[in-house]
């Protein structure tokens, strides 16, 4: 018996304590002001976070951004219809430890950022560096995938994002999984695993109608739940963009929710501005009985 505890114990030092996902609406202006209703639309820029794939679909030849989000998280990414570069920033919330697991954690920890001393609020940052590749295989799917080092306490892992995407007229299906390869960074009971997710999407693109310019329509859904922040997810996403005066002028809106028993829903609105040729300014906003989705967003892009 008392060799069994000792394994036991052993077992809960060395196993990660803590599995993350990342949300996919952490990232993109457009696609946070559709409520992340963007798998199948990614035709910016963001594409490099949501669905690889999208960045065949491009609106333009070369698409520069970047965004900052409340709390200091951002991005900066460079498009073109088959190659992306990107850097995101971004905060993880670790899930609360176990009093078996706190035990052996020392008191005294500092909030440097490396493995073995995490900050006592469980928050840390996480980085990833990018490069987005897609290929055609018809005239009507896409694949991709984004090739990326992440950077977490103190460790670099390889990891991998991949996406399809299929149109048929103004029908567009799109798939994405992020985090293929389940990275683990840290150790012992600092340790923890970014877990893969998986979302699956379809929209509508309208043609020019009088005087609006364009109609995007969307719903989202990801295929399993996932453990953020501590609780289980899996969302149900919906959003609409109305583009008119020339695509100078555009707005969102969308929400979704949290179909895991005891999840919250969430509603969304954002504004796209073209002061000057070229020049987009994007700005979100979005609001939830849960208090880690309420934020906003702020992104300039460049596009050519």
């Amino acid at each position: 018996m008392g060799r069994t505890f000792r394994l036991l114990a052993f077992a809960l030092v060395l196993w990660p304590s803590a599995a993350e996902a990342q949300r996919f609406d952490d990232f993109g202006v457009r696609a946070q002001g559709m409520g992340g209703a963007f798998v199948a639309v990614a035709d910016d820029a963001s594409a490099t976070w949501w669905n690889p794939a999208g960045l065949a679909t491009a609106l333009t030849f070369v698409d520069l951004s970047g965004s900052v989000l409340k709390g200091g998280d951002g991005s900066i990414a460079l498009a073109f219809p088959s190659l992306g570069l990107s850097y995101y920033r971004l905060r993880i919330s670790q899930i609360q430890r176990s009093s078996a697991t706190t035990a052996t954690t020392p008191s005294d920890r500092q909030d440097n950022g490396v493995a073995g001393s995490g900050p006592p609020s469980g928050e840390f940052g996480l980085s990833e560096f990018g490069a987005t590749f897609g290929q055609s295989l018809t005239r009507h799917l896409v694949v991709a995938t984004t090739v990326k080092l992440v950077n977490a306490l103190g460790d670099t892992r390889a990891d991998l994002d991949v996406g399809a995407m299929a149109a048929f007229g103004v029908v567009r299906l799109g798939i994405a999984v992020r985090d293929v390869r389940e990275p683990t960074f840290g150790a012992g009971p600092d340790a923890f695993e970014l877990t893969r997710r998986a979302r699956a999407g379809a929209a509508l693109m309208t043609p020019a109608y009088g005087r609006i310019d364009r109609i995007v329509l969307a719903v989202d859904a990801d295929l399993a739940k996932s453990p953020i922040a501590g609780r289980d997810e899996r969302v149900v996403a919906g959003g609409a963009e109305l583009w008119w005066r020339g695509r100078r002028v555009g707005v969102r809106g969308g929400g979704g929710t949290n179909t895991v028993a005891g999840g919250s829903s969430y509603g969304a609105f954002g504004l796209t501005v073209v002061p000057f040729p070229r020049l987009n300014v994007d700005g979100a906003v979005t609001r939830s009985s849960d208090s880690t989705r309420d934020r906003w967003s702020l992104g300039v892009r460049l596009t050519f």
